[in-house]
């Protein structure tokens, strides 16, 4: 089948149907198709982009389709569960670039059992090995303080403050949608299984099967975050390798008739709106649109000498220089320190960076002061064998006259390493300013940012990649 077009007669089935009934029907069209095996740590070898050929899962496995999947331009990874920019290796033998294969509803909650939904590509996703790690089994919830994980973009509460009395884990805002849809998805495709593991979460007593705190949930989830595009294109490629289609794309409002305000009510086809006919706007995730900024401070490379040559730039006796690229902050016992003083900024700003621990550190501390007052504290929590860098976009009001950047914590335990430091302030009467078409500058390949940037001198470009948050 072509991807974007949901085969003649899918969902005639449904027509007339109701609340079990009707998720009972989309169970027995929808858990058609083929499934391939499971991880195999290989990726296309000859076409970069990859280039889909029938059969290959076959003999690559889900780590083949991954590329073809969850690729942002360029080949970076899209990873729904940390900010981290990676790239998909163009080789064989190479296992994720530092990712996991994460079954988004767990698989220990059907038991284990390697079936089709083991393999199911709709519910796996590239994630950060940490985030992967810290989500475990646990079930989705509604996070006021991730006081157990929080990578910027991925947050875990405990299980004493979460509310629920159970430990719970939120993505960020544009893909909720993305992660409950899913669910809907697995629990109808697999409803046949035997959902005995974690009752507490998941039960197949009935055919809503989810409990009703993570029903509400993933409610909310999915009324809050509309289908986008990034998870359009998603389903194109599932469908396109499986074989079938998740009704919960295709069809959003499917899942009011089920679980939300229309159960009860017998579908009509002819009246629900399908995600993939003309004139439907997917959801744009959220991203603001493409912004012209000044560079006030441009450090694409970071060492104590780059910094105390800015005017109004210091880097305290507590930071080291790692080679000419990064600044380790902290030394010893003693805390490292940047700050740049002098600013007198008219408009807002944004201070953007890259950071990540030190190669021995469990985890890494950055206070943020604006003006000499505390406004952001930044803690990751990492793996003593891996460097996560993080990207960071921290607004900076107006009037603003400092800015200092400690490293909090002595000695090396959250100590960390900074790449890359911008300061930018939106770029005023831009209208009508593109990019060129020409190759980046290398502070542009270093940001790989999605917001376009006027330097100093003028010259445009476009950053690619994820963009810092």
């Amino acid at each position: 089948m072509l991807a974007d077009e949901i085969p003649v007669g899918y969902y005639d089935a449904i027509q007339g149907t109701q609340d079990s009934v009707l998720k009972s029907t989309l169970s027995l069209i929808v858990r058609g198709g083929t499934r391939y095996e499971y991880g195999i740590n290989q990726y296309h070898s000859t076409n970069n982009p990859p280039e889909w050929v029938a059969g290959d899962l076959k003999a690559y496995g889900t780590w083949q389709a991954l590329p073809f999947t969850d690729r942002k331009a360029g080949g970076v990874v899209w990873d729904m569960y940390s900010n981290c920019v990676r790239y998909y290796p163009n080789k064989l033998g190479d296992s994720g670039c530092s990712l996991n294969i994460e079954h988004c509803l767990p698989k220990s909650w059907w038991g284990g059992t390697v079936n089709e939904a083991y393999k199911d590509l709709y519910n796996l996703n590239p994630s950060d090995q940490r985030a992967n790690s810290q989500k475990s089994n646990y079930p989705p919830g509604h996070v006021k303080n991730a006081d157990k994980f929080d990578n910027g973009s991925f947050r875990i509460a405990k299980a004493n403050t979460s509310g629920y009395g159970y430990i719970c884990w939120e993505p960020a805002p544009e893909y909720r949608g993305d992660f409950a849809r899913t669910y809907f998805y697995m629990a109808t495709a697999y409803e046949y299984l035997t959902w005995t593991a974690y009752p507490q979460f998941i039960s197949d007593a009935t055919y809503l099967m989810f409990s009703d705190s993570i029903q509400q949930v993933l409610l909310d989830w999915h009324r809050a975050d509309p289908v986008s595009e990034k998870e359009l294109c998603r389903a194109d490629q599932i469908s396109s390798i499986q074989g079938n289609r998740n009704p919960y794309i295709d069809y959003p409002e499917l899942v009011e008739y089920i679980w939300g305000d229309q159960k009860g009510q017998a579908v009509d086809l002819n009246t629900l709106t399908c995600a993939f006919a003309t004139g439907f706007c997917p959801d744009d995730m959220g991203e603001p649109e493409p912004q012209i900024y000044d560079t006030l401070i441009n450090l694409p490379a970071i060492t104590a000498a780059l910094v105390n040559a800015i005017p109004g730039g210091s880097a305290n006796n507590g930071i080291q220089s790692n080679g000419n690229a990064s600044i380790t902050m902290g030394k010893s016992s003693t805390d490292g320190e940047i700050s740049f003083s002098g600013l007198h900024l008219t408009d807002s700003a944004i201070l953007a960076f890259r950071a990540s621990p030190y190669n021995s550190a469990t985890s890494m501390q950055l206070e943020i002061y604006l003006n000499e007052t505390l406004d952001t504290t930044i803690l990751v929590n990492v793996q003593q064998e891996t460097r996560h860098e993080v990207r960071y976009r921290i607004p900076v009001p107006a009037e603003t006259t400092s800015i200092r950047i400690l490293s909090v914590g002595g000695g090396t335990s959250k100590r960390a390493c900074m790449q890359e430091l911008y300061l930018l302030t939106p770029k005023q009467n831009t209208t009508g300013i593109t990019a060129p078409s020409s190759s980046p500058t290398d502070a542009s390949k270093q940001l790989r940012d999605g917001t376009v940037v006027i330097l100093r001198n003028n010259a445009v470009y476009t950053p690619l990649g994820q963009q810092i948050r």
